[in-house]
Formats: C-alpha cells, sequence, structure tokens
C-alpha cells in the first residue's frame, strides 16, 4: 500500500477548507437575512409587556427602563452587524 503524496493531501485540505468557507459564508447570510426580516425580540425583563411591576406595592408599575415601555429590543446580531 502506498501513501499519498503531499499534493493529493494539501488538495484535500484545501477543498474541505474550500466547503467549509462556503458552508460559513451561507450561514452567515441566512443569519443576516434573518435579522433583517426580525430585528427585535422581546424584552427580557419585562417578558414583552412594557411594564415593570412594584417589588414593594403590588399593584403599582411603571414602564420598563431596559425596552422604554416598548417590549421590544434589537436582537444582538443586529447591532453587531449593523443590520437596518
Amino acid at each position: 500500500m502506498t501513501s499519498p503524496s503531499i499534493f493529493d493531501v494539501l488538495a484535500t485540505i484545501a477543498l474541505w477548507l474550500t466547503i467549509l468557507a462556503v458552508l460559513a459564508f451561507t450561514l452567515l447570510v441566512a443569519y443576516r437575512v434573518s435579522l433583517k426580516r426580525h430585528p427585535y425580540t422581546d424584552c427580557r425583563h419585562c417578558k414583552g409587556t412594557g411594564e415593570r411591576r412594584s417589588r414593594l406595592f403590588a399593584h403599582t408599575f411603571g414602564y420598563c427602563p431596559d425596552c422604554t415601555g416598548t417590549g421590544r429590543k434589537l436582537r444582538f446580531g443586529v447591532r453587531l452587524l449593523n443590520v437596518r
């Protein structure tokens, strides 16, 4: 049994790296399209209601300071990739 030549090994490595790069690029484009279509997510602190209940007085509430009362926040990828 003969061992493969160095050129065969390098060609195989180059092929797999190319496939990996194309796959990574495809996933990045799909994620960017997802961010463009759905840039907002529910606020984690108020659970999307826009209201924060008082801890001391249960019947009082105010606007959530994290989402400014909208109940929605920008997803992390929108801020990271500057998608608008």
